[in-house]
């Protein structure tokens, strides 16, 4: 029965969408949701462990000798797998957009590039080195896809659909952004929009992200206090703030991709650059542990507890500096993250100086405000996707308002395109264009006397009418 009521539903429908495709995009998020969850889990159990151990400092000196033993085996395995696959140093996303915007099929060593980016950017990460989750993230998951694209002859098909899908539920589930995970993918891994591209990537996301809450909750990654939009007139805050964060963000972009240089004029070899980020990741764990990793943490704080100017400066410079010289080292890790943390603390550095000029009397509330901007601000900046950037932050300090939304449209699309429903406006186009056309009395097309009238009667004489 429900075999030939599809049959039936297959005849009647004009789906501009491969339901297959759909399908198999589902089975991509669900497996990309599953490695990246787990992926995040660890990290986070890692991190956690980290600011334990380091809170040992003040009655254990031991403490640093047994963090110099750890980095550096920690920093021999990476570079172990660096050497063996060089695909997964770095975030990858750079390497995930190439394979989508490449015109032919690329070989992929996809399996060997999956399970080597968990390991080494957990080990990368997990003791707090300043690089994000969603780098990794979306590599792995861009691998499930491009492996399940070679599982059959009809995925083979699909393979930048999947792939793109693989990389939307890698952000997806790392951040629990769904809808800012299908604009990333379109608006800057793919570069354009499709609707296979788009229709694929949402349903991985959306899947992605029911996979991750089982294992995170609904909770958002970042929670704040409720946020006081400010009025029209204290509007000018945001705007210096934003020039302000567009020239860091240029700042941002030339030191990062100078990041390199460092090593190569101190002739550090690639084999020994993972153990530099690592080694700089225990003076700042032993001095401040909460600035450790991708920055949750620190984020997380800024709301609640009254930073003062000078401190929140420091934290900012720490931050910028240790995270371009992680990356510059080649090691597993993202940007994102790094971007976001960086953009909430010139955000809330920026509050604290309006505060002691007494320009900010709600510090709380303000500090909030800054907070999210500064996010936006400057990862929209950076990337140059300020769409993605204003939907991530949304949904990142948000309630999970977007999901259910999400969900039911995407739904309520499928349904109506398996339908043969068109988009509305170019229905009523057609239906009008239509109408024009077969219109009784319509007039004919005017004939070559007709239409050279006007010119014989603008070279004629004019002549009056004759009234009697």
């Amino acid at each position: 029965m429900a075999g030939r009521f599809i049959r039936k539903l297959r005849r009647i429908s004009r789906q501009s969408v491969s339901l297959r495709l759909i399908a198999w995009a589902l089975l991509v998020g669900a497996i990309g949701g599953a490695i990246v969850s787990m992926f995040r889990w660890v990290l986070e159990q890692l991190l956690h462990l980290a600011v334990r151990f380091y809170r040992f400092w003040p009655s254990s000196p031991w403490v640093l000798a047994v963090a110099v033993i750890v980095m550096l085996a920690l920093g021999f395995a990476i570079a172990a797998l660096i050497a063996s696959q060089p695909l997964i140093s770095g975030s990858g996303i750079p390497d995930v957009e190439r394979r989508l915007r490449t015109a032919g099929p690329v070989p992929f060593p996809w399996w060997d590039v999956l399970w080597k980016k968990v390991v080494g950017g957990i080990l990368a990460i997990g003791p707090g080195a300043f690089a994000g989750r969603e780098g990794p993230s979306i590599q792995m998951s861009a691998c499930v896809g491009l492996g399940v694209s070679h599982a059959t002859t009809t995925t083979r098909r699909y393979t930048k659909e999947l792939v793109a899908a693989g990389a939307a539920a890698g952000l997806s589930a790392a951040f629990n952004a769904p809808v800012a995970a299908v604009l990333f993918v379109t608006e800057e891994i793919y570069g354009r929009f499709s609707l296979q591209i788009g229709l694929s990537s949402f349903a991985a996301a959306l899947v992605s992200d029911a996979v991750s809450q089982q294992v995170f909750g609904l909770s958002p990654v970042f929670i704040f206090p409720n946020v006081t939009v400010p009025p029209i007139g204290d509007y000018w805050k945001i705007v210096l703030l934003a020039i302000v964060l567009g020239l860091f963000a240029w700042l941002y972009e030339v030191t990062l991709l100078r990041s390199g240089n460092v090593y190569e004029r101190l002739h550090i070899p690639g084999g020994l650059r993972p153990f530099v980020p690592l080694l700089a990741t225990i003076p700042v764990g032993i001095w401040c542990p909460v600035l450790l990793g991708g920055g949750n943490m620190v984020i997380n704080t800024l709301s609640s507890v009254r930073y003062a100017l000078p401190v929140l400066v420091g934290y900012l410079i720490v931050r910028f500096l240790l995270s371009q010289l992680t990356y510059g080292s080649g090691s597993p890790g993202g940007i994102f993250l790094p971007i976001l943390t960086l953009g909430a603390l010139a955000g809330a550095a920026w509050n604290a100086m309006l505060g002691n000029v007494g320009l900010s009397p709600d510090m709380t509330s303000g500090t909030a405000l800054m907070v999210v901007v500064g996010m936006a601000a400057l990862f929209g900046a950076v990337s140059k996707a300020p769409l993605t950037a204003i939907i991530l932050v949304t949904e990142m300090t948000s309630y999970g308002v977007l999901m259910p939304l999400a969900c039911a449209t995407f739904i309520a699309y499928l349904v109506y395109d398996m339908m043969g429903g068109k988009p509305i406006y170019d229905a009523l186009g057609e239906r009008h264009a239509r109408s024009r056309r077969h219109r009784p009395g319509r007039m004919s097309p005017p004939t070559a006397d007709a239409r050279h009238a006007p010119q014989r009667a603008a070279t004629e004489p004019h002549t009056l009418p004759n009234l009697s």
